[in-house]
């Protein structure tokens, strides 16, 4: 099961870790001179140490699998390998396409937590989601590659298409999310809301520019 190493290595207590390891065999060296079963005990017992702290990390079989996007590791873990196809002139537009990916979760998290029911449909979009993040990072991955002006344009054209679009999703997810909200205030439930046609009809929109923008061969 892979390791979550970004958030295992932003915890301050691996580093803490790993340094009181290091000075713990440093000194066990020093104190008993040339014992090479020594050595090779206290180097075991070390790593053992650290393998455990490090094996914490796993990721859940979800999260590797990339099955509940409403999850915000998984979400992330899904992104990460995306932002790392993408060459230096494009990371700005990246990170602005991340940004909406990622927000448009949170948006969809809140309108589940208002009302479960609308799960599967919520589900469904943040795969859109998923899937135009993608698209963007494939466009940007490629722009450099190609030389004649004709299909440069078609390629800008597509990752404008893509990008408009993602932009699209995050602003309707957050109208859909400020209505949920305001719905539960007003009555206190949203069972009578219109909200699973249009999550349908974004989901819709989405998957037109999806498939209007093949992947590249």
């Amino acid at each position: 099961m892979a390791i979550n190493w970004s958030k295992c290595l932003g915890q301050p207590q691996t580093y803490v870790l790993l340094g009181g390891t290091a000075l713990g065999y440093a000194a066990l060296l020093w104190l008993v001179g040339p014992r090479p079963l020594v050595w090779l005990g206290g180097g075991s017992i070390s790593a053992a140490m650290v393998g455990n702290w490090v094996a914490g990390f796993r990721r859940s079989p979800a999260v590797a699998l990339g099955s509940d996007l409403l999850d915000p590791e998984t979400l992330a873990y899904q992104l990460e390998p995306l932002g790392q196809r993408v060459p230096p002139a494009g990371q700005k537009i990246w990170r602005q396409a991340q940004t909406w990916a990622m927000e448009s979760q949170r948006f969809a998290v809140r309108i589940y937590d208002r009302d479960p029911l609308l799960q599967v449909e919520l589900l469904e979009a943040m795969h859109t989601v998923m899937d135009l993040a993608q698209q963007v990072a494939d466009g940007l991955a490629v722009m450099d590659q190609i030389e004649t002006p004709a299909y440069r344009q078609l390629a800008q054209q597509r990752l404008t298409a893509s990008c408009d679009r993602l932009q699209v999703t995050h602003a309707q997810l957050q109208q859909l999310q400020d209505q949920v909200t305001l719905a539960s205030l007003e009555t206190g439930s949203t069972a009578a809301s219109p909200l699973p046609q249009r999550l349908q009809t974004l989901i819709a929109a989405n998957k037109h520019i999806l498939e209007s923008n093949p992947p590249p061969p």
